[in-house]
């Protein structure tokens, strides 16, 4: 009888732990499709590292060097967050959007960066060039692709955030005018 129920408990765990995997990992990583709250407003950035990929060489090995968000963040300006891929026709079509805001923008309080993920580097760096994409740039190598949106909690892109001086979020899930409405707002113009 002792073994029966040991054993049942067993199951009960097993069962458990495959509903939560199931529910953790039901958004597909290709899927483009808006994050939940993926950085709550108000809330204080979250950091990462990654090895960001600088070009590739002529033998298509990747050069790299170790890039962190807090590079970027808090560095004393509002800072927009575009969480990004080469394959995404969505993250693509905010391109536009995140071009003119920088053009206008761009200067002593306000600044930008993208960060390629979930995407192979030399793709990636082939759209920024595509793009015409001038602002900066986070390429993650194909060993670290996914630890921004870890990091963040981003199932689906693109997803596009707005980072105060003081490296509070205060925009989030940005699109289309909306990017510019937010920084504008928060620019005090």
């Amino acid at each position: 009888m002792k073994k029966v129920s040991i054993l049942a408990g067993i199951v009960v765990v097993l069962l458990a732990g495959l509903l939560l995997y199931k529910t953790s990992s039901q958004a597909d990583a290709h899927t483009p499709a808006v994050a939940q709250n993926p950085a709550p407003q108000g809330w204080a950035y979250r950091n990462f590292s990654v090895d960001a990929v600088q070009y590739i060489d002529d033998k298509g090995k990747a050069v790299t060097r170790p890039v962190r968000l807090s590079d970027y963040v808090g560095q004393g300006k509002y800072v927009l967050v575009d969480f990004w891929a080469s394959w995404c026709g969505p993250c693509r079509g905010e391109v536009p959007n995140l071009k003119a805001v920088y053009e206008k923008y761009a200067g002593d309080g306000f600044d930008m960066v993208s960060v390629a993920v979930w995407d192979r580097p030399a793709d990636a760096l082939k759209a920024i060039e595509a793009e015409g994409m001038t602002w900066h740039q986070i390429v993650c190598s194909e060993k670290t692709n996914q630890v921004p949106t870890q990091v963040y909690g981003i199932e689906g892109i693109p997803q596009i955030i707005l980072i105060s001086p003081e490296g509070r979020v205060v925009g989030e899930n940005l699109r289309g005018a909306g990017i510019e409405k937010a920084v504008k707002k928060a620019l005090g113009l």
